[in-house]
Formats: structure tokens, sequence, C-alpha cells
């Protein structure tokens, strides 16, 4: 059993991980959206390693590796927030 306070801590670095993952991707489509479909594939491998031993190393100092799983629900609600707000500013700027 985990601690709640290393839950707590865990679901919160879970969510700004998925919220800075979906700011991470949209730069990465930027950069490589004319690139050759080949390079892209390996680009996007490696990309998506890098931020895998990122998070992995997080939930080693958090909580020694324990993957709860709520911790990828709120991957997923940090990656969904951030295109909510995406979306909220484009249309108040579209106005």
């Amino acid at each position: 059993m985990i601690d709640l306070s290393i839950q707590f801590k865990l679901i919160f670095f879970s969510f700004i991980f998925g919220f800075f993952f979906s700011i991470f991707i949209e730069i990465f489509n930027k950069k490589t959206i004319h690139s050759k479909s080949y390079i892209k594939l390996i680009l996007s491998f490696i990309f998506i390693l890098l931020m895998t031993l990122i998070y992995f190393f997080g939930i080693k100092i958090i909580s020694e590796a324990i993957l709860h799983p709520y911790s990828i629900l709120s991957i997923i609600l940090g990656f969904i927030t951030y295109d909510i707000i995406i979306y909220l500013i484009a249309n108040k700027y579209k106005k």
C-alpha cells in the first residue's frame, strides 16, 4: 500500500507531466512536419523513449517506481487540460 502523501505527489507529478508532454508533442510535430517519414519515425521513437525515461525517473524519485493506476489517468487528464486551455485561448483571441 502506498502512503497517501506519496499518492498525491505521484498524481500531481503525473498531471504536470501529461500537461508538459502535450506541449512537447506539439513542438515536436511542428519541428518534424517537413521531415521524411522514416526520419520522423526514428525521431518519434527517440522522443517517446526520452519522455518515458523522464517519467520513470520521476516516479522512481517520488514513489520508488511504484506505478499507481491513477497516475495514468492523471497523465491523460493533464494532456486533455492542455488541449482545453489552448482551445479556450484560441477562441478568446479569434473574436
